[in-house]
């Protein structure tokens, strides 16, 4: 008698531990002491947890509404499956050319060129390769964009255009004479 009493707690407490690992919030409920919540009708497909706050619209004259009820701002309610984040999305991001894009990374480029001569350092082979690494580190270029942006470039003058149209380095600035 003693065996199957033993047996039967044994297979009691698997089957409890098997509830609580598939359902882990009834643990922390049990030794909280509270009791499971369960929506109101099963076919309540927006169910909230009671304890959430409930969201509050506005109609276009400024009166509340009702909770649950949803009126985008076009007035057109959307339908089938969509993504709230996109429903108030109004700002269009610009969409920039290719020559934009080499624009400002030439800009870049002769601006870290300039902090390198204004800190007295010499442009030479290595300062020029940590330039570039620096830009490709700003822009999350690889080596072979950089050396597409490069051949782009210098075909173009870019660095010289660039290098013309920002503003002359004040004397106070310019590199020290050694």
């Amino acid at each position: 008698m003693l065996k199957i009493l033993i047996k039967a707690a044994i297979l009691f407490f698997i089957v409890i531990s098997i509830y609580l690992i598939v359902n882990p919030s009834a643990c922390s409920n049990m030794m909280a002491g509270r009791e499971r919540t369960l929506p109101a009708a099963a076919d309540d497909a927006q169910w909230q947890h009671p304890m959430s706050e409930q969201p509050v619209y506005f109609s276009e004259d400024g009166t509340q509404l009702p909770p649950g009820t949803y009126v985008p701002a076009d007035g057109a309610a959307p339908e089938g499956v969509f993504d709230t984040n996109t429903l108030h999305e109004e700002d269009v991001q610009p969409v920039y050319s290719q020559e934009d894009i080499d624009y400002a990374i030439a800009s870049r480029y002769v601006e870290l060129e300039r902090e390198y001569a204004r800190g007295g350092k010499d442009p030479g082979k290595d300062a020029s390769r940590e330039i570039s690494f620096i830009v490709m580190d700003d822009f999350e270029m690889s080596p072979t964009e950089w050396e597409g942006f490069l051949s782009r470039a210098t075909a173009s003058g870019l660095f010289d255009r660039v290098r013309n149209e920002m503003p002359p380095l004040p004397p106070d600035s310019a590199a020290p004479a050694q």
